[in-house]
């Protein structure tokens, strides 16, 4: 399975593109590296871009694996993490993220997220009170 990942921020930064390959000879490495992401978040630490769009993308294996809706996996990455869990940056350049999943048995299909973290608004823009 390949599952080319296209995260869109910031109106004007680039997009970032990454591909993850899985397969079922890798499947023990894959959930190590899962489990090392958890145990940085049980231990309050937070993850940066790549460590966050692995999380979602091992989501979206289990998911797969467990045959859900890709519906039904929309919903769980947009509810997986807080802004508090990932570092200053990460949920602004991961406005939108798009998952292209390829695999040997089915056509490509596609998962997209708006706003996978929320975006705490900042105390700059916040409105003023009038009096």
């Amino acid at each position: 399975m390949k599952i080319e990942v296209l995260a869109q921020g910031d109106p004007d930064v680039q997009p970032l593109t990454k591909t993850f390959h899985y397969e079922k000879t890798d499947e023990e490495i894959f959930v190590e590296s899962a489990q090392l992401i958890k145990k940085r978040l049980l231990n309050n630490m937070r993850l940066n871009i790549d460590e966050t769009l692995e999380l979602f993308v091992t989501c979206i294996v289990t998911s797969l694996n467990e045959h859900q809706t890709l519906s039904k996996i929309e919903k769980n990455i947009s509810q997986l993490l807080s802004p508090n869990q990932v570092m200053i940056g990460v949920p602004e350049t991961l406005r939108k993220l798009t998952f292209t999943i390829k695999t040997e048995h089915v056509n490509s299909e596609s998962i997209s997220v708006s706003t996978p973290i929320t975006i705490n608004p900042y105390f700059l823009h916040e409105p003023k009170q009038s009096a």
